[in-house]
């Protein structure tokens, strides 16, 4: 074993006893964690024990040693991970033994990784060991990013992640899969990171593979967590009123305006939609196209056999109540678009395709339920009144409380 980790095991030992002299005398266990400094090992040590019920220690190197990590668990010593401590990123951080501590990493570097969401300590950690990646973080620190989740998705080696690291910043957005452009580049360094998870950081990476919404974004000052999600679901926003619209909107209604109208009304909805840039002109087309679909005939997308007879639907997956009712033919749907004045015709084919149920509801309230059907299971996606008002509290607990124990029934 190298003089370091040797170093650490001696002073884990002799921390560990003084822990030990010290909840003795204690009269309440700490909830926290300990801190403690050993400026001549140049250590930060770490108590975790008064939290987990157990002895469990560990110490940490300074940067420039590459914060190497030893456990200390139970009497047994083991070779850690700072990646595994959940240590707080943070310079001014109460105690002052954890300042010394993290003061040990270049100001620059701190800097750059603060406002990332997570991976800072195995970057800095890297950044210790290859100057590319250290001059990757502080050029562009999401791309640094990015380039980590990705590595780690396609459980790339560390000297991998280093070499690639080391190209040109265009060549890494090839490896990414992202088209080699300086716009591209413009964009990854808009995104506001902080507000990206892992599964989010590789959203971003789908969503920036369209080269054609890249170009169309290149105006926009900043790429918030929301933005991508809405891109990803509707790409055709991308450099459009509707995609502020979409990412100020307080709740879920502008989008099911937009998915209503877009089953209803296809390509020439899309048109239409990607002019508005007010809520209201996507109101008013969703409205004129609910007016539309109640006008059709029943049998538009009717469905027929072999022998040339109309289908009814797939069966529902709960069994009909006084008050609330499975539609099981193209003709009930069209009724039921025609009395409450909605679009719910416009889900036939999810319906005939089995992933979509709808219901009519008698009391409390006369209502419209729409049922998503996944993996077997059934949730509530859409509860309407007349012309899509919303169920009064006490309808809406009843339903939801219908469909909780029809659940249970089932399983």
């Amino acid at each position: 074993m190298d003089p370091l980790p040797s170093a650490l095991t001696w002073r884990l030992q002799a921390w560990l006893a003084e822990r030990r002299q010290d909840r003795r005398g204690s009269a309440a266990p700490s909830a926290r964690p300990g801190y403690a400094w050993d400026p001549e090992a140049q250590i930060l040590l770490v108590d975790y024990s008064a939290l987990l019920g157990h002895d469990c220690l560990h110490a940490v190197s300074d940067w420039a040693s590459g914060f190497v990590t030893l456990r200390c668990a139970e009497g047994v010593f083991e070779v850690g991970s700072i990646s595994d401590l959940w240590l707080p990123f943070q310079r001014d951080h109460a105690e002052a033994g954890f300042r010394h501590w993290f003061a040990t990493l270049p100001g620059e570097l701190a800097h750059a990784l603060e406002p990332l969401p997570s991976r800072r300590y195995a970057l800095a950690v890297l950044a210790q060991r290859s100057q590319a990646v250290r001059d990757l973080i502080l050029s562009n620190v999401n791309l640094c990013f990015l380039l980590h989740q990705f590595a780690e998705t396609h459980a790339f080696s560390e000297q991998t992640l280093i070499e690639i690291a080391g190209s040109k910043q265009t060549e890494i957005l090839i490896e990414l899969g992202l088209p080699p452009y300086r716009r591209v580049l413009k964009l990854i360094r808009k995104l506001r990171v902080g507000e990206f998870d892992a599964y989010e950081a590789t959203r971003v990476l789908r969503v920036l593979r369209d080269e054609t919404l890249c170009d169309a974004l290149v105006h926009e000052r900043v790429l918030s967590c929301r933005m991508v999600k809405i891109l990803e679901d509707y790409p055709w926003t991308a450099g459009r009123p509707l995609l502020r619209l979409l990412c100020e909107a307080p709740n879920r209604t502008l989008r099911e305006w937009i998915n209503d109208s877009l089953r209803m009304g296809g390509e020439a909805a899309l048109r239409e939609l990607r002019r508005c840039d007010r809520p209201s002109q996507v109101r008013r087309l969703h409205e004129r196209l609910i007016l539309a679909q109640i006008a059709q005939e029943g049998n538009r997308l009717r469905r027929y056999d072999a022998s040339g007879h109309a289908l009814d639907f797939p069966p529902a997956p709960f069994a009909d109540t006084e008050h609330i009712q499975a539609i099981r033919t193209p003709d009930e749907l069209q009724l039921e678009t025609q009395l409450m004045r909605h679009c719910v015709a416009s889900y036939i084919n999810r319906i005939y395709d089995g992933h979509y149920a709808v219901y009519k509801v008698l009391a409390p309230q006369r209502l419209t339920l729409g049922l998503s059907l996944r993996h077997g299971r059934a949730s509530l996606d859409q509860l309407k009144g007349e012309a899509n008002q919303a169920p009064s509290p006490e309808a809406q607990a009843a339903v939801e409380q219908w469909l909780h124990e029809q659940v249970k029934i089932t399983r």
